[in-house]
């Protein structure tokens, strides 16, 4: 085993997963309120688990050759982040979705949709982990395909287990429907500006 390439694959996957974006903003608004936490990290870490190893087995060289296959990803993934954003700064107007009880999501099957959707939808998920992970590890050959892979689902585990269930330590402060409103317009800025510049790094060249 290297441990080179594993601390790379560890520190590259690391560096695509941290970060608020969809995914991770559903995460850990249902971490602040305590609800569904476990199904929502393994899926997360399912998914992640799932496209990487696609990645790194050789898909993402595949498809990031397809004609289009890019472009209508991006743009795709711009109009649903933008969706999202708008529904953000839609909750953080009403006063009825700060609380508690409206900004977290109880209903079991809701929150597997919910999660699935925002995992499987976002453009960034498929880019960073198919596309640009399993297009890095081939630069260090199919012999090192395993270690990278497990590097890669570390990062993956680590990163879930630590926001999904660290986030409720901070449930007493958004007992204030202030802090709702904060949280949601954060998501709806870093959805708008994810948007933007998924658009600018893909969708212009």
């Amino acid at each position: 085993m290297s441990l080179n390439v594993y601390l790379s694959a560890l520190a590259l996957s690391a560096s695509q997963i941290v970060g608020i974006g969809p995914q991770n903003a559903f995460v850990i608004r249902q971490g602040i309120g305590r609800q569904h936490v476990l199904p929502i990290v393994l899926i997360c870490i399912v998914c992640d688990v799932l496209l990487i190893a696609a990645g790194v087995l050789g898909m993402g060289r595949l498809v990031a050759a397809l004609p289009g296959f890019v472009g209508v990803v991006t743009w795709g993934g711009a109009a649903f982040l933008l969706w999202l954003s708008f529904k953000a700064f839609r909750a953080a107007w009403q006063p009825g979705r700060l609380d508690a009880s409206g900004g977290i999501e109880r209903d079991r099957k809701k929150v597997i949709r919910t999660i699935l959707l925002v995992t499987l939808l976002n453009p960034y998920v498929w880019l960073d982990t198919v596309v640009l992970i399993g297009s890095v590890s081939s630069v260090y050959g199919t012999d090192n395909a395993g270690v990278f892979l497990l590097g890669c689902i570390t990062s993956s585990v680590l990163w879930f287990v630590l926001v999904g269930f660290g986030a409720g330590k901070l449930a007493p402060w958004f007992e204030k429907p202030a802090s709702w409103r904060l949280l949601d317009v954060a998501i709806g800025c870093i959805m708008l500006l994810t948007a933007i510049m998924l658009v600018r790094n893909y969708g212009l060249g």
